[in-house]
């Protein structure tokens, strides 16, 4: 059996230790908040010693390259507008030269009888409708047979069956009384033969 002081002692220590565990638990909590700085640590002596410069970390051996700035895409280079290939100029036509004006024919009378029809001119006309002289009108005789017509020619011209072609004109020109002998034609003739066929290339054109 207890002694009951012991008993009461036990209780007043149990109390007196529940006491101060609470204070210390108060104290850690609301003083430790209060008054007391943190201490800074002091540096060390080789950290401050200027004869020991503190080693900066060791840098990578190569620092990361910087991204290359983007360059501007190369433009491509225009592509040469072809040269349009020259259009052959076709060369105009030369003018074609003005055809040569045929000369009309002219009226005999305008054109006018060669010099050389002055000897036969004398006793002969040669135009259309123009009247007889000592010779009758050669217009129209040219091809025509010798001596034939309203004029009154000797017979032996009538008869001698000649044409008035230009074989014929020619002897007849040249010595009218070799060709027909008895004509009555008092020609001496035209002994030139150029000048006779002056006279024949007229007589060609009065028909």
């Amino acid at each position: 059996m207890r002694h009951p002081r012991a008993h009461s002692r036990g209780s007043v220590t149990s109390s007196i230790a529940l006491g101060l565990g609470l204070a210390l638990a108060l104290c850690a909590c609301s003083g430790g908040q209060e008054g007391e700085a943190p201490t800074t640590p002091e540096p060390s002596a080789s950290a401050t010693s200027p004869e020991s410069p503190v080693e900066p970390e060791s840098l990578p051996t190569s620092l990361p390259s910087e991204s290359p700035a983007p360059q501007a895409e190369a433009s491509p280079e225009p592509s040469p507008t072809p040269t349009p290939a020259p259009t052959e100029t076709k060369a105009a036509p030369a003018p074609k030269p003005a055809p040569t004006p045929t000369p009309s024919p002219e009226p005999v009378a305008a054109a006018g009888p060669p010099a050389a029809f002055g000897r036969c001119a004398v006793c002969h006309n040669a135009e259309k409708g123009a009247p007889d002289k000592l010779g009758p009108n050669l217009f129209g005789t040219f091809g025509h047979p010798m001596g034939q017509g309203s004029f009154g020619y000797s017979d032996a011209l009538r008869n001698a069956g000649l044409t008035m072609d230009e074989a014929t004109l020619h002897q007849w020109l040249e010595n009218p009384r070799k060709l027909v002998p008895g004509n009555r034609m008092s020609f001496p003739g035209i002994k030139d033969a150029a000048k006779r066929q002056e006279i024949i290339d007229y007589l060609k054109k009065q028909r």
